[in-house]
Order: structure tokens, then C-alpha cells, then sequence
């Protein structure tokens, strides 16, 4: 009786530590996404129907997020010029739009950069580091 006993609370044993381990793999396979170097690999860019010209910079940041890179000057002593770039991936293109503030308001909008074959230019970067 005792050895019986003992097989079948070894085979409960066993059979939770089976689902515990099925449920883990569940979870990890899950869990992966495809993301790489903070780009989210989309068909079109987020900036492919924007045309609000005239919106402040503080609802254009609370809209979009913050920028990749910004630059920014002043010309004379009262106007204040202000350049943020937004960079993502659309497909396999990495596609970098510049939007310029001239004292906080929405002056332009302009695609600055398209690099083709993002899948060579990044093994061009992990070979330089």
C-alpha cells in the first residue's frame, strides 16, 4: 500500500511540475515581440496625414512623445527656432521627418532622411561598437 501511495503522489507531483513548465513556455513564447532598437516596425508612418500646421509644441510632445534628437537657435533677440526629429522604422526604411517650432507654434514640417535596408545599416552599426 505505502509504495502505491507514494507513485501516485510522485505522478501528482510530477504532473504539476509538467504544467507549471508548460504554462512558463506558454508565457515566454508569448511575451516575444519583434522589437528592435526601440522602433516599432509599422506600414506607414505615424506622420503620413499630419497637416496641423499651427499646433504648440506642448500638444504636438503630448501627441507624438518626445523627439529622437532636436536642435534649436535663436534668430534676433525675441524669435526662438526650434527643430525636433522624429525617427522610426516603416517597413524596412528607417524615415527621419524634422518639425520645426519658431517660438513654440508649428512652422513646417519636412521627411529629412530615408535610409534604405535597415537590416545592413544595423550590422554596420553592431560592427562599429
Amino acid at each position: 500500500m505505502k509504495n502505491r501511495k507514494g507513485n501516485f503522489g510522485e505522478t501528482v507531483n510530477s504532473s504539476i511540475s509538467k504544467f507549471i513548465f508548460i504554462i512558463f513556455l506558454l508565457i515566454s513564447t508569448l511575451s516575444c515581440t519583434p522589437v528592435q532598437y526601440g522602433f516599432d516596425a509599422r506600414e506607414n508612418s505615424k506622420f503620413s496625414t499630419f497637416d496641423n500646421l499651427g499646433v504648440s509644441k506642448e500638444d504636438f510632445i503630448k501627441e507624438y512623445g518626445f523627439p529622437t534628437n532636436k536642435g534649436m537657435y535663436q534668430e534676433a533677440s525675441v524669435t526662438k527656432v526650434e527643430k525636433l526629429y522624429y525617427t522610426e522604422k516603416v517597413k524596412d526604411f528607417l524615415v527621419t521627418t524634422r518639425f520645426i517650432f519658431v517660438n513654440d507654434i508649428l512652422e513646417q514640417m519636412e521627411r529629412v532622411e530615408t535610409i534604405n535596408n535597415f537590416t545592413d545599416t544595423r550590422g554596420q552599426v553592431e560592427r562599429t561598437r
